[in-house]
């Protein structure tokens, strides 16, 4: 299957796949985690006819113990065991050893519970009774690795983790046809690109995708795009016309800026997002759609519901999959490698003699807010290019507002970076030894005040090296 093209991956074996040829995996350790020992069985002789040495556990302390003892690569991992949620249990796994792939197993359909696994860590999530074939490919997908930088021409580059994240978490939403995904961010932040490249790595991706701006179409005219009208419904339907909604089936529709949909429409969005059908205007009879959903907005839609401008329903039925895109101002280590490669993008486009920024134009755009995200940056990264006579785009090329002395929030950057790094550390030490003291000692009231498992606390006391007994009574 195709992966998110602007990401571009690094594939390189990493010992899992030893021939290209038959794909076969190599002995790597595998750990099935499951109460229903039929399922554990069936599990560890297909892992092991993979080629995976394979480990059973039937409780959650049980697999915490073996994952200490002999680190899997792999776990898959049941959402509900007799002692412990499995997505706890996934959470204390990827503070234990974040490199491990979690691959998580349900009995139940639950899309809540697959997004949040997802958002947590796991690789993916699969229905009993298992499918093998598909999750003989979501082994497969263990093989790619993403490199530290991620490129695309429309700037899609990032070397910063919580981006990277984002993506992986998108990458996996995709692959899932039927979930409605909202993308969240400021406006120029990327979330109509990225909507696009979702529907190209889904299963749809050979179906239209269909786009409508929430935003620029009048609201007496939404009703008609979206669900078209029969002939004769109004004085100037003289022919029947198909909205954009039919036109999207078996695709996918982007409602982009869907804050700004107006309220009496979100009802009937809200019948065809839950029943998947929709009237035209003037017809009597519902039609059946296949459509995935895809939206975005840059609007607090929580706000909104709060001033009665959008529905509480249908703002539930949106906020199952969430993909919110960072702005530039908290992806900083991003500017310099986003500049260069806009200014080499419109030094080709405009065939220019080769340019380059001066340190003090860096520094600048390091120092500047950004309010208009990547967008912003990528437009005037353009006006400079097509302006500037000299070989070096130096400072008295930028706009005014970019001249304008900035040494206080410098300072307030580097003393937030800095105390960070230096305090996060000590803090999370200090919080532990707090919990410990007002417990005297007691690891599971210990582990309740700071709001984590008692085997995640376990793991603390062991990497800093606290003895909860110094602290008994």
């Amino acid at each position: 299957m195709k992966h998110l093209n602007f990401l571009k991956r690094g594939a390189y074996m990493e010992g899992i796949y030893n021939n290209p040829e038959r794909g076969s995996i190599s002995k790597k350790k595998a750990l099935v985690v499951d109460d229903e020992s039929i399922i554990r069985l069936s599990l560890k002789r297909f892992l092991e006819d993979e080629g995976f040495h394979a480990l059973t556990a039937s409780t959650g302390i049980d697999a915490l113990k073996k994952i200490e003892e002999n680190q899997p690569d792999i776990v898959i991992l049941d959402i509900q065991l007799p002692d412990t949620n499995g997505l706890t249990l996934l959470q204390t796994i990827k503070e234990m050893n974040p490199s491990i792939t979690v691959i998580m197993i349900t009995g139940h359909a639950d899309v809540k519970g697959a997004v949040e696994a997802m958002k947590i860590g796991a690789l993916d999530y699969l229905k009993k009774p298992i499918d093998f074939e598909n999750l003989k490919y979501t082994l497969s997908r263990l093989s790619l690795k993403f490199k530290d930088i991620i490129v695309e021409d429309d700037g899609f580059i990032t070397i910063n983790h919580r981006m990277k994240e984002i993506f992986r978490v998108a990458e996996r939403l995709a692959t899932k046809s039927d979930v409605t995904i909202l993308v969240l961010g400021e406006s120029g932040t990327g979330k109509n690109f990225l909507c696009k490249k979702l529907h190209e790595i889904s299963p749809r991706k050979n179906m239209p995708f269909v786009e409508v701006s929430c935003s620029n179409i009048p609201e007496h005219l939404i009703e008609s795009e979206l669900f078209g009208y029969e002939k004769g419904a109004f004085t100037d339907a003289k022919n029947m016309k198909k909205g954009l909604v039919e036109i999207a089936h078996g695709g996918t529709i982007f409602l982009d800026e869907i804050g700004d949909m107006p309220y009496p429409m979100q009802s009937k969005l809200l019948t065809l997002m839950e029943e998947k059908k929709f009237r035209r205007i003037g017809g009597l009879q519902y039609l059946k759609t296949d459509v995935r959903i895809l939206a975005a907005t840059n609007k607090n839609l929580q706000q909104l519901v709060h001033e009665g401008k959008f529905r509480l329903d249908l703002y539930y039925r949106l906020n199952v999959a969430t993909v919110e895109l960072l702005p530039l101002r908290e992806r900083r280590e991003d500017i310099p490698l986003l500049a260069e490669h806009f200014l080499k993008h419109y030094i080709k486009k405009y065939n220019h003699e080769p340019r380059s920024f001066s340190p003090g134009v860096i520094e600048a755009f390091l120092n500047y807010h950004w309010p208009g995200n990547i967008r912003e940056l990528k437009n005037l990264v353009e006006k400079l290019v097509i302006l500037s006579s000299s070989s070096e785009i130096g400072i008295h090329d930028l706009p005014a507002h970019f001249l304008k002395s900035d040494t206080t929030k410098k300072e307030e950057m580097k003393i937030t970076q800095e105390g960070t790094a230096l305090s996060l550390k000590n803090i999370e030490i200090e919080c532990i030894k707090r919990a410990l003291k007002l417990s005297k000692g007691n690891q599971k009231k210990a582990a309740e005040i700071l709001n984590i498992t008692r085997d995640t606390l376990r793991y603390r006391l062991k990497k800093y090296g606290i003895k909860a007994s110094e602290y008994k009574s």
